[in-house]
């Protein structure tokens, strides 16, 4: 007998008597009466009673008459999809624009690791406290991607030599909150091979066959120097009397090597650098904190119209901010770099811009009498460091620091840059100084320039220096502060996001640089090829970089 446990023992019986009765459990699908007798254990009982005809067991549907809901959906569900199998194929065979569309609800894009490099060095060996030989590539990347880099030399022995390199973020903190100025500085730094005195080869997987050929740069400099100067570069620079007043300044008052990345200046501007170039006062280099590693202890980054003065400015002597800098980081032995703060000060130029280096003078800093006072608020900042102690640097602040080193705050009551900006005339809350020990300073040794350094230019008649071109600059940075206080930011603060209006009539040069690429995975490595300096587009704009070879159709 087959009975239903959930229900009053029922059955149709043929027959009074029984040899044995089987019993079931019930079963987990109620709706499957095969289920009942083909799947689930049966437990054989014995009888008492003994019979000699063979029982006959008819079971009883105990399903029929009830909705299956099972059915129900299974049948729906091949409706929709036939419905859309449908539908999909008449808009393949009739309107393959509306089944494109369909698609693309689907599709992501992946547009992969796209680093360029800005420059190659070896490591310095007094910087490292591990065996073995390091290269750093300095490059510019996305900061939402993710970047890999690997490194193949040649061994001594023909073996080649792949390396995985530690990439770092030049800063963490700075831009990284937040997408806004998403491309950020990187340095990579690889081991390669002791025989590697040359170029080596750069890709983005283990894969060398399709890698970027980088020459590390060897150190040109064979003097070493205390003070080297890097200076923020300069886009549509015109402004040489200011330009001449900080080179000056800095020299004065110890540096000995100057350098001044140029995007586009004027052609004055540009000619004043390179008589100083050939003194060996100045380089236009990118890379400056990796180029001056090698020759330079003390390195100060700053823009040309921000000076290191001392607090009390009368008391201004040749080589005085040597002893400045080398105080302070004595009194703070852990300090890689000293973040400095600077004061805004007054500067009242000449009304009338010198025509020749002959008419040059610095008495104009006589008349420079207010500095901004001390006061306890966030101040933009300088930086000074020890070379061999840091990795990167941002203008304003330091990034990578070496071996414990930190960053350390200078308090202004101790030390401050001076900023002589062009529209300082006036400034609030003012503390009293006095330049005229600077301003004579400064003569005497324009006077020896002359005589040794420009020469060539004494009376050649120059391009006016002037001041107008910052103009729609300075409202653009303005306008972008501004929108911080909204919490909706527009662009990313730097001035290749701001347009100048106004049209200049004097010659201009630029630098231009032709790029090659690789396309390494499902990323890209973007070298440096050619650079030169040529006649700048109209307004004294430099020309959009342009690639010249590359491995690929796809262009990074």
């Amino acid at each position: 007998l087959i009975f239903h446990p959930s229900r009053p023992f029922s059955a149709i019986l043929r027959k009074s008597t029984w040899k044995c009765v089987l019993i079931a459990p019930r079963p987990a699908n109620r709706s499957d009466p095969d289920l009942l007798y083909s799947s689930l254990p049966y437990h054989r009982l014995p009888c008492p009673m003994q019979v000699h005809n063979r029982a006959r067991i008819r079971l009883m549907n105990l399903t029929m008459g009830k909705t299956n809901w099972c059915d129900v959906a299974f049948k729906l569900a091949l409706i929709i999809a036939a419905s859309i199998s449908g539908a999909a194929l008449w808009h393949r065979t009739i309107n393959m624009w509306s089944m494109k569309n369909l698609g693309d609800a689907f599709l992501t894009k992946e547009i992969g690791s796209r680093m360029i490099v800005l420059g190659t060095f070896f490591r310095e060996k007094a910087e490292q406290n591990v065996n073995g030989k390091f290269a750093i590539v300095h490059f510019l990347g996305d900061g939402r991607e993710v970047h890999d880099i690997y490194c193949h030399s040649t061994m001594p022995d023909g073996r080649p030599m792949t390396t995985r390199a530690y990439i770092q973020r030049i800063h963490q903190g700075k831009r990284a909150a937040n997408d806004i100025c998403a491309w950020a500085g990187h340095i990579a730094e690889c081991e390669v091979s002791e025989s590697t005195n040359g170029p080596f080869r750069i890709s983005i997987t283990r894969d060398s066959s399709d890698a970027l050929i980088v020459t590390p740069e060897i150190p040109k400099e064979q003097r070493q120097h205390d003070l080297a100067v890097c200076v923020a570069p300069m886009y549509i620079y015109t402004d040489w009397e200011i330009m001449l007043t900080g080179i000056e300044t800095w020299l004065a008052l110890g540096a000995t090597k100057i350098i001044v990345p140029i995007q586009s200046a004027s052609e004055t501007t540009y000619k004043i650098l390179r008589e100083y170039e050939k003194q060996g006062i100045e380089e236009s280099h990118v890379n400056c904190l990796f180029y001056a590693k090698s020759f330079a202890d003390l390195v100060v980054f700053t823009d040309i119209d921000d000076m290191l003065l001392p607090i009390h400015p009368e008391h201004v002597k040749p080589g005085g901010n040597i002893d400045i800098l080398r105080k302070i980081f004595a009194d703070h032995p852990q300090a890689g770099s000293l973040l400095f703060e600077h004061r805004d000060t007054q500067l009242r130029l000449p009304a009338a811009s010198p025509s020749s280096l002959a008419a040059v003078g610095f008495d104009f800093l006589r008349d420079s009498k207010a500095k901004q006072n001390c006061q306890v608020w966030r101040m933009k900042t300088r930086v000074a460091v020890k070379a061999a102690r840091v990795d990167s640097v941002n203008m304003h602040e330091t990034g990578i620091h070496r071996f414990g080193y930190v960053q350390t705050r200078v308090p202004c009551r101790i030390g401050h840059f001076y900023h002589l900006r062009h529209s300082f005339t006036n400034v609030a809350d003012a503390t009293p100084i006095e330049l005229g020990k600077l301003a004579t300073m400064l003569n005497d040794n324009w006077q020896s320039r002359l005589d040794s350094t420009f020469t060539s230019l004494l009376n050649e008649t120059l391009s006016r220096s002037e001041t107008d071109s910052f103009k729609d600059f300075d409202r653009c940075m303005g306008a972008i502060n501004e929108e911080h206080w909204t919490l909706h930011v527009s662009r990313c603060l730097t001035p290749h996001v701001c347009y100048s209006r106004l049209r200049r009539d004097m010659p201009c040069i630029a630098s231009t640089t032709d790029y090659q690429f690789v396309r390494s995975g499902s990323g890209y490595l973007i070298g440096q090829d050619k650079q030169r300096f040529i006649p700048a587009h109209t307004n004294c704009e430099a020309p959009v970089p342009v690639f010249t070879d590359g491995n690929h159709y796809f262009a990074p």
